[in-house]
């Protein structure tokens, strides 16, 4: 009888430890300027999940540098079980950072002309869909691609002149490739 116990919860323990129902990611594209750097993604039910994502990144455009702290959250929906397979959900987002526009030239005065670096801060939310497919193997390790289009609304805090070109908002593709671990 003791042994049939002892297996009975040794069973159970090995199931409660083997279904994973959280996955924490690492997506190094999100270097980039995204919002999901690291990522923590919880099973809420058979078919969904929700993710919770925090960045840091940056990129440079032409003269444009942008530098970035941001976080997101996702709704996720599995066609087959949760955490495993093809997807799809909405995710929403908001960052904050810096522009500096180098070599930004101006003239004085007396007409003379002078080259500066400006910079402005900005504060960005996104609203999107995303798809993709994410694969946990029996180890726990996990892998997560995904694909998807977000409308950005970026809210430059100067107006100067040399910030009038920024036009950022608009429809942006975004896209992951997050390593992972599932317990």
């Amino acid at each position: 009888m003791k042994k049939i116990i002892l297996s009975a919860i040794a069973v159970m323990a090995f199931g409660f430890v083997s279904a994973q129902e959280n996955v924490v990611k690492v997506n190094p594209l999100s270097i980039l300027g995204g919002t999901d750097l690291v990522s923590f993604e919880h099973k809420l039910g058979e078919n969904s999940s929700f993710v919770v994502g925090a960045g840091i990144g940056g990129f440079k455009i032409g003269d444009a540098k942008y530098s970035n702290f941001g976080g997101e959250v996702q709704y996720r929906y599995y066609f087959n079980e949760a955490l495993r397979g093809f997807y799809a959900g909405g995710q929403a987002g908001y960052s904050a950072g810096k522009v500096e526009i180098e070599n930004s030239f101006s003239f004085d005065d007396q007409g003379n002309m002078n080259s500066s670096t400006n910079e402005t801060n900005f504060g960005a939310f996104k609203v999107g869909a995303k798809g993709g497919y994410q694969w946990i193997w029996e180890s726990g390790f996990s892998l997560d691609l995904n694909l998807g289009l977000a409308y950005n609304n970026f809210n430059y805090k100067n107006s100067d002149s040399s910030f009038s070109t920024l036009k950022a908002s608009g429809v942006l593709p975004n896209f992951g490739f997050a390593l992972g671990y599932g317990f």
